[in-house]
């Protein structure tokens, strides 16, 4: 929920009205939807999902192969 968000944020500092208004921003709604679709359309699913040199890795157990990805340039 929205208020969910302000409140993580406010612990962290950062001012709620500006998080508000960037939130309610329709130019950031149609980025954050232009984005989402690009995802979508290249196969992302699920969180965290990362590509690298067009290799998927998803979930928090695949960042170790990621790293080891980046370190040798594949598996």
């Amino acid at each position: 929920s929205v208020d969910g968000v302000l409140a993580v944020a406010a612990t962290l500092g950062i001012d709620a009205d500006a998080l508000t208004a960037g939130i309610n921003d329709p130019a950031i709604k149609d980025r954050t939807r232009a984005e989402v679709e690009a995802a979508i359309a290249r196969g992302v699913f699920g969180s965290p999902f990362m590509v690298v040199d067009g290799e998927p890795f998803w979930g928090m157990d695949r960042l170790d192969q990621m790293e080891r990805w980046l370190a040798t340039g594949g598996f």
